[in-house]
């Protein structure tokens, strides 16, 4: 089995939420990483984890199709436009109709290279698992909000649109892999750091932006999971980009509750070391975990299950990696 560390040309990467799957599961990290699953895959079993790889869920889907027409939002801005709320929001429901109809029918079993093009494969539609009364008028609303929060609180206090007017640069749900992708190195190592939005005014600021469609969190004194993934970002800033950490800032804007909220965070020196130290300390367990694979000190019936039941229930893999799982089942 190739070590799969290396899925870029370029050499081997980490992100945050490669992180947080091996963190989570070592089998669905496997599944998700180290086994060498292609949709052209002459092995059926290689070609069906290929497929369960395109699932998205409900909540995942919906964040996807918010940030699309966000998207669609700032190009607008940034090429001067006004961004009419009625389009986008038409735009949205055109969009989230098709693609529930493409799922719908589970036309992803035919066209699987289709997904994420001109469909999406709902995890909900391919185990036959939709709640009761779900309905696609039901989901657009709900995104609908969301898109209205937003439209809402860019146009007002919060000045974005002028901030898109004028950046000198800006990346608006750049490519993850590629010369355009944001990132930078952490050794021999690739840091993805796929933003929603980053925008630089040049010996002003560089503020990073990242759209959350739940509800903003209760405050803690220990850093949540976006609060490392923002820090992350903001290291690009200066290890990639080579800008100071004074005036790098970053943005998670909350778009789940009646209106935006946005909270703001910068990177210091001593964050940006004990970010750099989470992501070494990240990079070096996974190369020694996915070694064991490739010096065959590891097999799959080697690795344990998450840590509860219903996260094997709600996981992709389920069909593959615990076949004969029903709601009595126990750890």
């Amino acid at each position: 089995m190739k070590r799969s560390f290396y899925t870029n040309s370029n050499g081997p990467t980490w992100s945050v939420s490669r992180d947080q799957q091996l963190q989570a599961c070592e089998r669905k990290y496997f599944f998700q990483y180290v086994a060498e699953a292609k949709i052209n895959s002459p092995d059926p079993w290689l070609r069906g984890i290929a497929l369960l790889k395109k699932l998205k869920n409900i909540p995942m889907w919906q964040g996807e199709c918010v940030h699309l027409v966000i998207a669609e939002y700032l190009n607008q801005a940034h090429q001067k436009q006004a961004p009419k709320l009625d389009s986008l929001l038409l735009s949205l429901r055109q969009r989230m109709q098709r693609e529930w109809d493409f799922s719908e029918k589970r036309r992803f079993r035919e066209e699987p290279t289709a997904v994420g093009k001109t469909g999406v494969a709902l995890f909900e539609h391919e185990y036959d698992e939709m709640p009761p009364e779900t309905s696609v008028e039901a989901l657009i609303e709900k995104a609908a909000k969301m898109i209205r929060a937003f439209h809402s609180w860019a146009e007002g206090e919060s000045g974005l649109a002028e901030k898109v007017h004028t950046a000198d640069r800006i990346w608006i749900e750049p490519p993850a892999w590629g010369i355009e992708a944001p990132g930078f190195m952490a050794g021999n190592v690739q840091v993805i750091t796929k933003v929603d939005l980053a925008l630089h005014h040049r010996g002003v600021s560089f503020t990073v932006y990242d759209w959350k469609t739940g509800k903003p969190p209760r405050e803690s004194a220990e850093p949540s999971q976006n609060e490392l993934q923002v820090s992350v970002y903001m290291l690009w800033a200066n290890r990639g980009l080579k800008l100071p950490l004074e005036g790098v800032t970053s943005r998670l804007v909350y778009l789940g509750g009646d209106q935006a909220k946005e909270l703001c965070f910068d990177l210091d020196e001593e964050r940006a070391v004990e970010t750099s130290r989470i992501i070494e300390d990240s990079v070096r367990l996974a190369q020694q975990w996915e070694s064991y694979f490739e010096k065959r000190r590891l097999k799959l019936s080697d690795l344990d299950y998450a840590a509860s039941v219903e996260e094997c229930r709600r996981c992709n893999f389920k069909r593959v990696c615990r076949a004969n799982l029903t709601p009595e089942n126990e750890l």
